[in-house]
């Protein structure tokens, strides 16, 4: 129970790749900065550089995460990297995934449990697991509709409110993590349940953006208190390859 909830709780991101994303979010968005004065002609060219630096100073999160929405228009593909790192007083446990999805809808996803490797396929809306050079058809449903990029940068706008900080390559949004309340828009029933029986959870939920406020990852730190127990996760999501992989590679022996 434990570690299903610190597992379930560092997935917090790739959730979104899994869930059908339709959640709508509480109004929690602050207005856009306001626009800058009008200017004239002869000063434009002079002052633009101040004026953009101006409205980027007054960014707040849901101006952040409304650009990354727009950004994200359309594109289907990424390959996302996810480390899991699971901490008790007894032992510690670190997860590894890499999630590929492809333009045609399909997508791959590599599970590493310490050493234990699980490759799940959903291609043509049949699953396959690959594990020791062997594939076999499962019966668990794994949907690759609402995994494509567009649909988990719009499950952005289900976040809490979060601070805005400049970073050398772009932007980071800070939230905090004081309970799971907050999350209600963005967790399904399985983690919400699993996170409301335990004692205590605090922590910080870290989403990036590049200096084209494209959402890159994010990188969650947070303490859990379960029966008693205290449990550390640090999780780190990385999204590479963005709208760049036209199909997902196939084991040469995998039904099609």
């Amino acid at each position: 129970m434990k570690r299903t909830l610190a597992v379930l709780l560092g997935s917090l991101m790739i959730l979104s790749a899994c869930s059908s994303g339709e959640d709508t979010a509480e109004e929690s968005g602050q207005e856009t900065a306001d626009e800058s004065s009008e200017q004239n002609s002869e000063e434009a060219a002079e002052t633009s550089s101040d004026a953009s630096s101006d409205e980027e100073g007054n960014l707040t999160s849901a101006d952040l995460i409304s650009s990354a929405v727009e950004n994200s228009d359309s594109v289907t593909s990424y390959e996302a990297a996810q480390t899991i790192n699971i901490t008790n007083a007894d032992d510690e446990n670190t997860i590894r995934t890499i999630m590929t999805y492809g333009e045609q809808n399909e997508f791959k996803l590599s599970v590493n449990n310490n050493g234990d490797i699980l490759t799940h396929y959903v291609v043509d809306g049949d699953h396959f697991i690959y594990q020791d050079n062997e594939i076999l058809n499962s019966d668990e449903t794994m949907e690759a509709e609402g995994g494509d990029y567009q649909t988990i940068v719009s499950s952005l706008e289900n976040y809490p409110e979060g601070e805005v900080s400049e970073l050398e390559e772009g932007y980071a949004v800070t939230v905090n993590i004081e309970d799971a309340s907050a999350f209600g828009n963005v967790l399904d029933e399985e983690t919400a349940s699993a996170i409301e029986a335990a004692d205590s959870i605090n922590g910080t939920l870290q989403l990036y953006f590049n200096a084209d406020h494209v959402f890159t990852g994010s990188e969650l730190e947070a303490d859990i208190v379960s029966e008693g127990e205290e449990i550390n996760v640090h999780s780190t999501v990385d999204y590479t390859d963005i709208g760049n992989i036209e199909m997902i590679e196939k084991p040469h022996n995998m039904s099609e």
